[in-house]
């Protein structure tokens, strides 16, 4: 990438249960695109809980703060008892003092540091993000500069689902990640199955139940899991990420109480049969035509399912992604490893994904059979320890994520968005007589 430095507009928050997650993700990509500062210009964008867009000052702190919490975590890791007692009551004086009240002000609008309220216009013909509170009149007014590319990690709903890629695509404005089908795909579980089974790709049966199922007939809800499926089985939200609202049942009672807790962040649920003996790897795929598969992860998880918990521990190994302990390469056979590599390419290709993403696997440890579990899209598919296990450093994952981006915006210029045939359609309508 040569030329210009290119303004990125770092997109992170949001309306959803995971923006924390996308709080520690923003601040990682926030400091390597620092340090690739010749390249990239970087516009730190915050969208608070109930769906306003600010930056400023405010903001680039909130992402500091959030590094130096980060850091101290990774330190006392590896510290002696002593040391550890001090860099964790400085890790929490820091989050007490410095990153909650950034994050309360921040949500309010408010912050002794500035913060600067806008939004991105969906017309191309501005180009350009606009002030929020002159939206009235935004057309006549000065705009902020310009943003090269948009770089949106928001995890979970209101960002990963699509909404922000649509937003980008109204906007004509070039996108890191996956497109706006691949991103809706890639969150809701139980279509992302259908499509996997579709394409020939093995995965755990399952059965997908709907809020006003269970609200009208809970009994008829429980014939329906038993049916289907034997106990025990694992209930999820289908819509949601991080392994929010997850967990085993044993029996219908617990599966119910596990479904109405689900259905508090998904208006539906799927529920498959559990594969008790397992192991949990994922794979990253990376690249729009030619792709790049990362070696094979595999997680290490600490009770029946992998919950939140396990994903985003209190401690973190040096240098990690803030998720559950893994092991890079996976402990399993070569032939395995590569049949799962070649399946995570098929399962980024059937959702028509492109950019960066990650195929995550479970595999029957008795039979050694691996099922394809789900395919997360931007940003969860973020993973620099997967990448820096698999020779790519993390500043070369960005640049490549941002050429990938541009990449995609070129190919998409070439389609066309208008016809002759339209055309010739209004000029024969203004041929028939009203009326007849």
């Amino acid at each position: 990438m040569s030329g210009a430095a290119r303004r990125i507009g770092l997109i992170f928050g949001s309306r959803s249960v995971e923006r924390e997650i996308s709080i520690m993700t923003a601040s990682k990509i926030y400091e390597v695109l620092l340090s690739l500062q010749d390249q990239f210009e970087t516009l730190p964008i915050f969208i608070t809980a109930e769906g306003t867009w600010l930056t400023g000052e405010a903001v680039r702190d909130l992402l500091t703060v959030d590094a130096e919490i980060r850091k101290l975590a990774e330190r006392s890791v590896v510290a002696g008892t002593a040391e550890r007692s001090k860099l964790d009551a400085e890790k929490l004086r820091l989050n007490r003092d410095r990153y909650i009240p950034l994050l309360d002000n921040l949500d309010r609008g408010q912050s002794a540091t500035g913060v600067d309220p806008l939004f991105l216009a969906p017309d191309p013909s501005v180009g350009t993000l606009v002030p929020q509170q002159e939206r009235k009149g935004w057309l006549r007014k000065q705009l902020h500069p310009t943003i090269d590319v948009a770089f949106p990690v928001i995890h979970g709903t209101h960002g990963e689902d699509g909404t922000i890629q649509g937003l980008c695509e109204l906007a004509d404005l070039p996108y890191v990640g996956a497109g706006v089908t691949a991103s809706a795909i890639g969150m809701d579980k139980i279509i992302s199955k259908l499509i996997f089974q579709g394409a020939g790709l093995p995965v755990v049966e399952g059965v997908g139940i709907t809020r006003r199922e269970l609200l009208e007939d809970e009994a008829a809800v429980a014939k329906g899991i038993e049916r289907r499926l034997s106990y025990p089985v694992v209930v999820k939200p289908a819509v949601a990420g991080s392994s929010v609202g997850i967990g085993m049942a044993h029996n219908a009672g617990e599966a119910l109480s596990l479904a109405k807790l689900a259905m508090r962040f998904s208006s539906r649920v799927l529920i498959e049969r559990a594969v008790e003996q397992r192991i949990e790897v994922q794979c990253g795929v990376l690249g729009n035509h030619a792709l790049t598969v990362s070696e094979c992860e595999e997680i290490i998880n600490s009770g029946e399912v992998v919950g939140y918990r396990d994903k985003y521990p209190e401690d973190t190994q040096p240098g990690s992604a803030d998720l559950a302990p893994s092991i890079i390469p996976a402990r399993i056979p070569k032939t395995l490893a590569d049949e799962i590599r070649s399946m995570a390419a098929a399962a980024f290709k059937a959702i028509d994904s492109r950019g960066i993403s990650r195929v995550d696997f479970l595999i029957d440890s008795a039979a050694m059979k691996p099922y394809v579990n789900e395919v997360n899209t931007m940003p969860g598919s973020l993973s620099f320890t997967l990448w820096e296990g698999s020779g790519v450093k993390p500043a070369e994952l960005v640049i490549r994520l941002v050429e990938l981006a541009l990449e995609a915006h070129r190919e998409k210029r070439s389609t066309h968005f208008k016809s002759t045939e339209g055309r010739a359609l209004v000029d024969r309508r203004h041929l028939v007589t009203p009326g007849k």
